[in-house]
């Protein structure tokens, strides 16, 4: 932990869990970056603690409302694992774990993709557990993170998405 981060958990022993059993249409996800919170939240796991950065947070600063963590059973940071967009009405804090059903990914040429999720009450609001049937704001909001789409990057729906989890072994912290 540097010198400019705070511990934002108290845990020292924080577990998480393994894959989802519906997985890889469902996960457990572990939140990372709270709803609100302007500045990087990431798990330190030297002291067992989330820890708030000095950085901004990406998804804040582009206006995305929901949460950010990983899927659980990939990988914990800072170790390769996936990282998940979550659309949700709720307001869990760092290490607090989710349910939620994949709906799609945003391809990054440089390997880190984003999964996106939603939650129960959001799913209960689509046509289908498809990124492409979220409400028109929501998929917005999901859009403006990642504006800009160079060569080899791009949005995929959730049949994509789940073929790349079920297939692919995350290879980016």
């Amino acid at each position: 932990m540097s010198a400019d981060d705070k511990a934002v958990d108290a845990s020292t022993s924080a577990r998480f869990p393994g894959l989802h059993p519906g997985f890889p249409a469902q996960c457990w996800v572990v939140v990372e970056q709270p709803r609100g919170e302007p500045h990087r939240i990431r798990w330190e796991p030297s002291c067992g603690q989330f820890v708030r950065t000095a950085l901004r947070a990406l998804g804040h600063a582009r206006g995305f409302t929901g949460v950010y963590g990983w899927i659980a059973g990939t990988g914990v940071p800072p170790d390769p694992h996936h990282d998940v967009m979550v659309l949700t009405e709720a307001s869990p804090q760092p290490g607090d774990i989710l349910e939620a059903t994949i709906c799609g990914m945003f391809r990054r040429g440089d390997g880190d993709h984003k999964f996106v999720a939603v939650t129960s009450e959001m799913l209960a609001e689509m046509a289908s557990a498809d990124l492409h049937d979220l409400p028109a704001g929501k998929l917005a909001e999901v859009l403006r993170t990642y504006p800009e789409v160079g060569p080899g990057e791009g949005w995929d729906g959730a049949r994509d998405a789940r073929v790349h989890l079920a297939t692919r072994a995350p290879t980016h912290d």
